[in-house]
């Protein structure tokens, strides 16, 4: 049976149809179909959130470790004080460190907790209520918003890097586009089709991501990264 004949058997075009225009048909529907493959599945976003939520949590605590040691031992220096610019002690004395009233590891040991809890669940196949979904995505959102909050004042208020601060920046963004494009492939968020196909590329935007904070950084401290290679 020819390709022509076999595709009329199964129904999948018109028998007007010649054999250049059944394939590009055929290649058509293949192409729709690796596109509507999911690419946040819930076990891999669960993934995501689950180790995220790990390291989030651990760098969160010890940020507070180090806060807690900088109250007690004032003008201590800390092992995450590399220079002038890189260091710990240098952001989490500032009022930015509890911008909320609450301070920030402390949000961080709730949030990346619950986060990597939720994680769990998702790996397990549990099957989670819309609202909670939305929670989620909210929680998600609002960690994602808070970062550049304290990444701008970093970079170009505070002037100085914190090493913690920015591995928490690392696991974020993904947790975060992971979230959205699982939200949206849910069905929970609707959204233009063209939008959703960029959205769902969660990898790819969180790449982009680094990209752009690491241009940033470089920018904004090149006088700085030329006088540690002794080049100023």
């Amino acid at each position: 049976m020819t390709d022509h004949h076999a595709a009329e058997a199964d129904g999948l075009s018109d028998p007007d149809l010649s054999d250049a225009e059944l394939r590009a048909e055929i290649d058509a529907e293949l192409r729709a179909e690796r596109a509507g493959r999911p690419r946040a599945p819930q076990r891999l976003t669960g993934l995501v959130l689950l180790l995220g939520g790990i390291i989030g949590w651990l760098s969160s605590l010890q940020l507070q470790v180090d806060k807690e040691y900088l109250l007690a031992n004032p003008g201590a220096s800390l092992g995450c004080d590399v220079n002038p610019f890189i260091s710990c002690g240098s952001v989490m004395m500032t009022w930015q460190s509890a911008a909320l009233g609450i301070p920030n590891m402390a949000i961080g040991l709730a949030g990346f907790a619950l986060m990597a809890a939720i994680g769990a669940l998702m790996l397990s196949r549990t099957a989670l209520p819309t609202w909670f979904r939305w929670a989620r995505l909210g929680g998600m959102t609002f960690a994602f918003g808070y970062i550049h909050f304290l990444a701008i004042s970093a970079i170009f208020v505070i002037r100085a890097l914190c090493p913690w601060c920015m591995v928490i920046w690392t696991v974020t963004a993904p947790m975060f586009f992971a979230t959205l494009a699982r939200t949206i492939e849910h069905g929970d968020l609707r959204v233009p089709a063209p939008l959703a196909t960029l959205l769902r590329h969660w990898m790819v935007l969180s790449l982009l991501w680094y990209l752009l904070v690491i241009a940033v950084i470089f920018a904004a401290f090149f006088r700085q990264w030329l006088a540690v290679l002794g080049l100023n």
